[in-house]
């Protein structure tokens, strides 16, 4: 037959087709049969497999039980065992991707782990009696079976309420997840009506949730007019809601305190009903970490910013020398009387000298984040994030009794006490350098290191020296902020700064009132910096094109980094932030290049590859199959193609950004990540208090929800699904994961999940490994598995044995085995090798230069029988993948006159599919890097569905009858394959043996069982 294609449905679990024993019998050479006996799991992953690091934040990464601290060992997906005894790494466990979280269950059977980007829960059997002792025996996640996506994104704090109940704090979703330990399932959800919480704690019946950027009540100074209020300068209807007036031409804004706005900071339920008894507010402004002593007094080590210190730069003219170098308070906050009769207001430990006093150098206590009580409440003990120190407190009198250098970005801190309930020693993760270091507090007016135990860091060397450098307060000259005290993780802390900003200037036409000011700007994101020149909201800093910014909104500045040279357009960026923002005004001193500012041009030039290589995480809603929902591709088609050019033209493809929006200077903020990020416009605008009561806006009872917030600047329904789905260089299979057991082996969602994961590796967007146990009469035998597909998508793939040769299995096996008892293992779906920080992200967008605003965006389309788009892309290696509508199609991607991929001649290139999608209509592009990123989602229109072109399908009818959502032919028949080897079995009726489909036209078709049972037989 002509064009002839072919290719085998991968059946379930529980319905393997007989054909796959065929090929695997004559293939004995290859296969091995499993045996028990053999080499043990090592915790590694294997070399196949890539470590992208996504900065993810932690809470309580560091457990004791038993004489062991265990360690979320982040970059490398493991929990980390070492012994208290010779401080050795003793084993390793693999979980998901980027634990951040440890809870012991309380009876110490088991150790919890939260896996931040896999967006689940490993649950550790610490049972020294049982064979899965150290094992990894079930993954607790809340998968949506229609959609496919999670709704457990992005966990951090566990807590157990007892051993039948426990807490998950869901940072994105702004909830906390309520999970029977029994069933190790979802049972119900506290919501938060506050921004990412992450540290939780249990004591005396009661939850403590911290939301992680609780605000601080500042604003800009706009209200309702007419009214008498001294701090109101503009009107909040005429310059928010009347017109987008991103310059604040004519009028003045300064930055203020709210009192009305809620500041909702601890968050205290009832265990038992689960209800909430109080909310604390004036806690602090980003909320690290809470310890609670025995009579129930909480403590928080917390950052509160200053960003008002310097805020009345409308009115009085403040700059950057107001804030004295000083943008954050480094606090401890206690709180009384939460478990005797209602909390009492919010009290400060003050770690260093109010301004206008400094610390004293080397004294200062940076972003305190992981602290810890002594059972006898005599003691605290903490960690200073950016001051890589940790320091010890009374917590009686607050003061600070001693403090020690530890390593770099300690995050976690754990005790161990005598039998009397003192503090005797600490373990302190040090999270960035990925080390642990024990602490001797035998007198905690002198803590000493006595041990520093490595960690297996998969992490590259100069991407993590950047990222010490980036959340090193050093580098400011009071030395009590660092750059990530602004960008969090590389996120946001969602406040608004007066920085060193340009005041604008709208010459030569008039300047009105306040457009001289310098304007309060929202802190942007350092997540996908790459690729979206220049990198400020004012359209200056590393700027290689030049043209209108905030400064000169009518004329044209010469560009100040050259186009291609991304390092040193970054470097613009650090040497600005490092002379300005990080630098005392009034004494700044010059580096070795002669620059304003700390740090060496060699770390500088550290920190810019860094930001350069912070990805985005994955998509929060994209489904694990790969494929977009109907809204968000409705809301691609609305956002890019349907509407005016305002929308997509400023937020364009690739990376839904551009530079200097004509009449304002400004560029268009990514919408990337919209979901987390609460703060609309440049200043903030639209979240001015008033305007928010104008809108009827519930923020009294549900604060600044994102999806309220985008709604409110034009995002409906469907724009808002494109938000959460659209394609931020992940397959919707990276970082999935599952355990098969007993009690998984014969669940529908099992089966379903094991079929996109092995699909998606089989395909190359991920490398599915799992790690577990086989079981007998004689003991337990550890085994590390990876899934290949060898022979392409015609038979079924084998899960083969690290370190055994050639011993295989098959997915019936595992699972047969699972459900006998007889083995347990979890499967991890990892990036590629390809995916290192130094890999950026290909992209794909319509022909024009990258950052222009070039009018409607014109998609490619198909028609008249043509299987070719050209296209602007960047970053596209040889031997790049093509993927359409969430599947892997065949086809080629070149440079469409001179060059080679990837750089290629005008950055335009060809897209060669092998045969035309399906279905008329709209379709979505992404091309994958070898073993590595994804692009952008990229729209195309298909006039023409395929002509010419017959597809079999085979396997078993039964299989088929059974899965009603499959594209049918309309004929039935025998199967032979093609090398002529006919199967022995007969032709079948309607309901058995094989089937064999034509599909003519390969119209996607839907037959369900009536019409298969009563179909045509093919000759």
């Amino acid at each position: 037959m002509p064009n002839r294609r072919r290719f085998a449905r991968r059946a379930s679990a529980r319905r393997r087709s007989p054909r796959a024993a065929i090929v695997w019998a004559a293939l004995a050479a290859f296969v091995v049969a499993p045996s028990l006996p053999g080499a043990g799991a090592s915790g590694a992953a294997s070399s196949d497999a890539g470590h992208a690091s996504l900065l993810s934040p932690h809470f309580h990464p560091l457990a004791l039980a038993g004489g062991y601290v265990y360690v979320a060992n982040t970059p490398a997906g493991t929990v980390d065992v070492i012994t208290t005894a010779t401080n050795q790494v003793v084993d390793r466990i693999r979980v998901g991707l980027e634990p951040v979280s440890l809870a012991v269950r309380p009876d110490g059977r088991e150790l919890w782990v939260a896996n931040h980007v896999s967006d689940t829960v490993s649950v550790i059997d610490l049972d020294a009696t049982r064979a899965t002792y150290r094992q990894v025996i079930a993954t607790v996640q809340d998968l949506d079976p229609t959609t496919k996506a999670t709704r457990f994104d992005e966990p951090v704090g566990i807590a157990f309420a007892s051993d039948a109940k426990a807490y998950v704090a869901l940072s994105s979703q702004d909830r906390i997840a309520i999970v029977d330990v029994a069933t190790r399932t979802v049972t119900g959800h506290l919501d938060i009506n506050a921004q990412d919480p992450r540290a939780i704690a249990v004591h005396g019946g009661h939850l403590y949730v911290l939301p992680f950027e609780s605000n601080n009540r500042t604003q800009l100074s706009g209200c309702l007019f007419p009214v008498l209020d001294p701090k109101c300068t503009f009107d909040v209807v005429a310059h928010v809601l009347e017109e987008n007036d991103v310059l604040s031409e004519g009028y003045v804004s300064d930055l203020i305190r709210e009192p009305a706005i809620p500041d909702r900071d601890l968050y205290v339920f009832d265990t038992g009903t689960d209800t909430l008894v109080e909310i604390v507010e004036t806690v602090g402004t980003l909320l690290y970490g809470i310890a609670v002593d025995s009579a129930g007094r909480v403590f928080v080590a917390q950052t509160d910013a200053r960003n008002d210190a310097n805020g009345l730069s409308g009115t009085q003219g403040h700059g950057l020398a107001e804030l004295e170098n000083r943008a954050f308070l480094n606090r401890v906050t206690v709180i009384d009387g939460c478990e005797s009769g209602g909390c009492g207001a919010p009290s400060f430990i003050e770690l260093e000298p109010l301004p206008p006093a400094d610390p004293a150098p080397g004294m200062a206590l940076a972003t305190p984040f992981g602290i810890a009580v002594s059972p006898d409440d005599a003691l605290l003990v903490a960690t200073a994030a950016g001051s890589h120190r940790l320091f010890t407190m009374d917590p009686a009198t607050g003061t600070v009794l001693g403090r020690v250098d530890v390593g770099a970005v300690p995050r976690g801190v754990a005790l161990e006490a005598d039998g009397a309930g003192a503090a005797t020693r600490a373990w302190v993760l040090n999270a960035v350098e990925d080390s642990v270091s024990r602490v001797d507090l035998s007198d905690p007016a002198a803590p000493a290191v006595t041990a520093t135990i490595p960690l297996d860091d998969p992490t590259d060397p100069v991407f993590r020296q950047g990222r010490i450098l980036f959340n090193d307060a050093g580098a400011s000259s009071t030395g009590t902020f660092s750059c990530a005290s602004c960008h969090p993780d590389g996120h946001t802390d969602q406040l608004l700064w007066v920085l060193d900003t340009p005041k604008c200037n709208l010459s030569p036409f008039p300047s009105g009132p306040g457009c001289d000011q310098i304007v309060a700007r929202s802190t942007m994101p350092i997540r996908g910096l790459r690729d979206t020149e220049p990198y400020h909201w004012d359209g200056i800093p590393g700027d290689p094109y030049g043209g209108n910014n905030v400064a000169n909104v009518w004329g044209s500045d010469p560009p100040n980094c050259e186009r291609g040279d991304a390092l040193g357009c970054a470097r613009v960026l650090v040497d600005g932030a490092l002379g300005s923002t990080m630098c005392d005004q009034t004494d700044c001193p010059v580096n070795d290049e002669g620059k304003s500012g700390f740090l060496t041009g060699a770390q500088r030039d550290a920190l810019a590859r860094f930001i350069l290589g912070v990805p985005y995480p994955p998509a929060r809603d994209r489904a694990y199959t790969d494929e977009l929902s109907a809204a968000a591709r409705d809301g691609f088609r609305a956002f890019h193609v349907d509407t005016d050019p305002d929308c997509g033209n400023c937020h364009r493809m690739p990376f839904w950004v551009s530079t200097g929006t004509v009449g304002t200077g400004m560029d268009a903020p990514t919408w990337r990540g919209a979901y987390d990020r609460w703060l609309i416009l440049p200043q903030g605008r639209l979240n001015v208090l008033d305007a928010q009561n104008v809108l009827e806006t519930d923020v009294e009872n549900n604060g600044f929800v994102e999806r309220t917030m985008w709604g409110i600047a034009g995002a409906t329904d469907e724009i808002w699904q494109m938000v959460e789905e659209g394609s931020t260089g992940w397959s919707g299979a990276f970082a999935r994961s599952l355990t098969l057991s007993e009690d998984t082996a014969g669940a529908a969602q099992t089966a379903d999940l094991l079929d996109a994961l092995e699909g998606a590796a089989g395909a190359g967007a991920v490398v599915l490994e799992a790690e577990g146990v086989f079981v007998d009469s004689t003991g337990a035998r550890p085994v590390e598995l990876q899934y290949r597909d060898p022979f392409g998508p015609l038979r079924e793939g084998l899960y083969v044995e690290r370190g055994a040769g050639l011993v295989s299995y098959t997915r019936d096996e595992l699972v047969s085995q699972a459900a006998a008892g007889s083995f347990v293992g979890t499967f991890i779906a990892w990036p590629g090798a390809g995916v290192a920080p130094g890999a950026p992200q290909p992209a794909l967008w319509t022909l024009s230069e990258i950052q222009a605003q070039a009018g409607q965006q014109i998609f490619p389309r198909l028609s008249g029988g043509a299987t070719t788009m050209t296209m602007s892309a960047r970053h596209v290696l040889p031997g790049a993948r093509l993927w359409v509508d969430g599947r892997r199609v065949p086809g080629t991607i070149s440079c469409e006159t001179g060059g080679t991929l990837p750089d290629c001649d005008g950055e335009t290139v060809v897209v060669r599919l092998a045969s035309l999608p399906a279905a008329t209509g709209l379709h979505f592009l992404r091309v994958q890097n070898p073993d590595g990123l994804f692009s952008n989602d990229m729209l195309f229109h298909s006039d023409d569905a395929p002509t010419n072109c017959v597809e079999a399908v085979f396997g078993l009818l039964s299989d088929l009858l059974a899965d009603a959502d499959f594209a049918r032919s309309t004929c039935l028949g025998r199967f032979e394959d093609s090398d002529s080897v006919p199967l022995a079995v007969p032709t079948p009726p309607a309901g058995h043996g094989y089937y064999h489909l034509y599909r003519d036209d390969c119209a996607a078709v839907t037959y369900g069982r009536p019409e298969l049972d009563a179909g045509p037989q093919c000759p």
